[in-house]
């Protein structure tokens, strides 16, 4: 048996208090990945968490740094 199908009961108690799989994966220490995983394959129906971006910048050049002269 794989871990899912021992800690089901366990993995279900915690996801009825979570809304996202964010916040179930913050509270097994899980990567998202298997907390995907874990979501689909026991049906908790937990919303993918949309990461909100911060602002966005308008793009400008950078001069290249000068290359230091050598002292005489």
């Amino acid at each position: 048996m794989s871990e899912l199908e021992d800690r089901a009961d366990e993995i279900r108690g915690l996801a009825q208090s979570c809304k996202t799989i964010n916040d179930l994966a913050k509270r097994l220490g899980w990567s998202m990945e298997v907390t995907r995983h874990a979501n689909t394959v026991l049906g908790l129906g937990l919303a993918d968490a949309k990461l909100q971006a911060g602002k966005r910048t308008e793009a400008r050049s950078v001069p290249k740094p000068q290359k230091a002269k050598p002292k005489a």
